[in-house]
């Protein structure tokens, strides 16, 4: 039998903006990986509003892709993250 522990975001702030279960893939990576796929989930999520291409996209087993999407979290500050969540929340508000 496996012990599963409940994930968590730990003390990284941005991981807490995920859905409260994350995929199991996810859940198993090292914190560090955890900590720029999360966001490169987030980021995303901004651009598609489509959770499961989100997750798939950062969860890439491809080596390029994966390195491109780390490149893009690197590059991109966590500020922009957060204010794209909450325009995207604004949009679908809007929407009704």
């Amino acid at each position: 039998m496996i012990d599963m522990q409940e994930w968590t975001p730990g003390d990284d702030p941005m991981l807490a903006l995920l859905p409260s279960e994350p995929p199991w893939g996810f859940q198993r990576l090292p914190r560090e990986e955890q900590a720029w796929r999360g966001r490169a989930f987030l980021i995303a999520l901004v651009m598609t509003d489509n959770e499961a291409f989100a997750w798939n996209l950062a969860l890439t087993r491809d080596p390029v892709t994966g390195e491109n999407n780390r490149l893009d979290v690197l590059h991109t500050k966590d500020e922009v993250i957060v204010q794209g969540l909450r325009d995207l929340a604004a949009m679908k508000a809007q929407r009704g």
